[in-house]
């Protein structure tokens, strides 16, 4: 079961595309991503530490962050 502050892939991918979906921000580091560059559909990618730099970005819309524990299941 997952946090109150989590999503599950099936429920993500039931709003992928849909105008109310939440925006997808992958905070993977260059190395986890070239381990295994694959994308969930609309993920734009940003460097965590530099997240003062596009946090305003997502501001006032639901957003999810994926990062390497998320992405690896673990």
């Amino acid at each position: 079961m997952p946090f109150p502050t989590e999503i599950t892939v099936p429920q993500l991918s039931r709003l992928v595309g849909l105008p109310e979906a939440p925006a997808v921000v992958d905070v993977r580091s260059d190395d986890e991503f070239k381990a295994d560059p694959r994308l969930i559909p609309t993920a734009q990618r940003h460097d965590s530490r530099d997240a003062a730099s596009w946090a305003g970005l997502y501001a006032g819309r639901a957003t999810i962050v994926v990062c390497h524990g998320a992405w690896s299941g673990s």
